[in-house]
């Protein structure tokens, strides 16, 4: 499903959603210094969490 097509929250059934990071990185290891931001997208309604997506999956890649 892309970004633009119309979607439905599972909890609720609203077709109104947005998205937030929290700026805390996933890292690969605790003494790693690069790592991904994640990227929710939820439900302004009730607050279901569709998706979290990487903004930077490949320093995950080996």
């Amino acid at each position: 499903m892309t970004f633009n097509e119309e979607r439905k929250c599972r909890h609720c059934g609203s077709s109104e959603f947005d998205e937030a990071t929290d700026y805390i990185l996933l890292r690969k290891s605790k003494v790693s210094f690069v790592g991904s931001e994640k990227v929710y997208t939820f439900c302004i309604s009730c607050g279901e969490v569709q998706s979290i997506r990487l903004t930077n999956p490949n320093v995950f890649k080996k």
